[in-house]
């Protein structure tokens, strides 16, 4: 982190600027409702709109003029599944509350696709090209979750 973005980082509870964005989009709070804006958050709204306005593709070749290619941008997202305590679960399984299921395959690939857009921003991209999605299972499914890999091309258009 450099002196300015370790200035700007007092203001953002010590993230960098694309962190302190993408933990935002995270938790989806939209400061442009707040009265005000001072340079930094309109500096922050504007990474937050790059977040928003990227294009992410699978394909290799479309049909869009490519000014620069950035480079190679990868990431992995290490999922772990949330355990119940025992009595947690007896008491619900007594009160006949079902368990909330959720889609853990989805969010871990939304929160690896923050991290790989965060990541081209870093490298002054605004789109994706070439995006390809694995994920590994690790050891036992439900005590060590999985990891989410995502690798694409950072692309200015």
């Amino acid at each position: 982190m450099g002196y300015a973005e370790s200035q700007a980082a007092s203001q953002y509870n010590g993230l960098c600027i694309t962190c302190h964005v993408k933990h935002r989009v995270q938790t989806k709070i939209i400061t442009a409702k707040d009265p005000g804006m001072s340079a930094t958050q309109r500096s922050t709204e504007n990474v937050f709109n790059k977040f928003q306005d990227m294009l992410v593709t699978t394909e290799s070749i479309t049909n869009i003029r490519i000014k620069a290619r950035c480079g190679i941008i990868t990431t992995d997202f290490h999922y772990e599944f949330q355990t119940t305590p025992v009595i947690k679960r007896l008491w619900n399984f007594l009160r006949k509350k079902p368990e909330k299921k959720s889609d853990f395959l989805q969010q871990a690939i939304e929160m690896a696709m923050l991290e790989l857009k965060a990541k081209a921003i870093r490298l002054d991209a605004n789109a994706i090209i070439g995006l390809s999605v694995d994920y590994i299972v690790l050891g036992d499914f439900k005590k060590n979750g999985l990891i989410v890999s995502l690798v694409g091309t950072g692309i200015k258009i």
